[in-house]
């Protein structure tokens, strides 16, 4: 029905222009996108874009929220259950992947960090470092796997990030270093 707010139409328009900057993003960087490209290859004119958005980042920021919001994290996941699940949603949606790991300027980690910090397990406890340099190097693994264009499942990637963060391969290496 026309005049009420989140009707198929709205919606179906604001499908549209973040489909655009989506794909925009596949190809320039979040700051070299104009509201004018947007409109032109959404074929909307700027007024519809300004009734949803006051600017690209504003955009961005929609698509991170909605894709947060589907997530549904799983009630006492493993912490290997819940990275699959995380990496299943991406593998879903390799555009947004694109967005979060390529890109790199959105704040989709932080909101992801965040929900799973509330609806997950407990994380082990591990000092300040140490967490820091694994969420860098996970950061750093999934950015390699977007960037390959997603070659593993996500069963196997996160296989791959468990053996790496437990340092599964590098035992012969420890023995000659100690």
């Amino acid at each position: 029905m026309v005049g009420v707010k989140n009707n198929r139409r709205a919606q179906y328009t604001q499908g549209i222009i973040q489909q655009t900057v989506l794909s925009l993003l596949e190809s320039k960087p979040i700051n070299a996108i104009s509201v004018t490209e947007v409109c032109a290859q959404a074929d909307v004119n700027r007024t519809t874009f300004y009734r949803y958005y006051t600017d690209i980042y504003d955009c961005v920021a929609s698509i991170e929220k909605a894709f947060v919001s589907s997530l549904n994290p799983l009630e006492g996941a493993t912490p290997t259950q819940a990275l699959e699940h995380l990496l299943t949603a991406f593998y879903g949606d390799k555009k947004l992947s694109n967005l979060v790991f390529v890109e790199g300027k959105t704040k989709l980690l932080e909101r992801m960090q965040e929900l799973m910090r509330r609806n997950g397990p407990e994380p082990p406890l591990i000092d300040d470092y140490q967490g820091t340099y694994i969420g860098a190097g996970l950061q750093s693994i999934l950015k390699k796997w977007v960037k390959d264009g997603m070659p593993e499942t996500p069963r196997q990637l996160t296989q791959i990030i468990i053996d790496t963060i437990l340092a599964k391969d590098l035992d012969d290496l420890r023995d000659q270093v100690l």
